[in-house]
């Protein structure tokens, strides 16, 4: 029993520390986590937030970054080291004003 116990609150403790899902696969808002919109201009949808400057992590969820995406709309994108780090339909590429790199729509 006791060891039940703290696995589920391992278990929770660990998905508190998730980073919110930008970047996600979504048909709409309900597919995202709270805070997210659904951006279904892009193929597949894109779990984001709108922003407004590019370059800065702040105003942005943790392990995103603000670039402009998809029809000069100025969104929060997951940061990326490689497209590995992506969905198969995203690319990782630069970020306007910043040396990071972050998952867009192909």
């Amino acid at each position: 029993m006791k060891t039940r116990l703290i696995s589920a609150l391992l278990l929770a403790l660990a998905a508190c520390s998730d980073p919110p899902n930008v970047g996600g696969t979504c048909t709409g808002n309900g597919d995202c986590d709270d805070g997210l919109t659904c951006n279904t201009a892009a193929a597949g949808g894109y779990c984001t937030q709108a922003c407004t400057m590019p370059g800065q992590t702040e105003g942005c969820p943790e392990e995103s970054i603000c670039d402009e995406v998809i029809d000069n709309a100025m969104e929060c994108v997951k940061i990326c080291k490689t497209s590995a780090d992506c969905r198969s339909d995203q690319d990782c590429n630069g970020v306007t004003s910043s040396s990071i790199k972050a998952c867009k729509p192909k």
